[in-house]
């Protein structure tokens, strides 16, 4: 197993301990309010559909959400499509 920092490790292309079980945890979330998102997506603008997802994705993001996908998104949900959210039991590491 090889120390990447205090709380990360790498081990067979998975990331383990403390920093690897939290981004996983923010990822769950992140697929939650999508869900949750899509049962309300019905009483919302699409400004707003935007905003929220946008917010969404922001909260297991470390850098700027890409607008054109969180538009992709609104797009898909006012067309009725389910988004799937998988999260894995492990986290992948490159």
């Amino acid at each position: 197993m090889k120390t990447i920092e205090e709380g990360l490790y790498v081990h067979s292309g998975f990331a383990y301990g403390v920093l690897a079980d939290t981004a996983l945890r923010h990822f769950a979330e992140t697929g939650r309010r999508i869900y949750r998102l899509q049962e309300e997506a019905d009483t919302m603008t699409d400004a707003q559909l935007f905003d929220r997802i946008y917010r969404a994705l922001k909260h297991s993001a470390q850098g700027e959400v890409n607008a054109t996908r969180v538009s992709h998104l609104v797009g898909q949900i006012r067309r009725g499509a389910r988004l799937e959210w998988n999260v894995p039991d492990r986290l992948p590491c490159a």
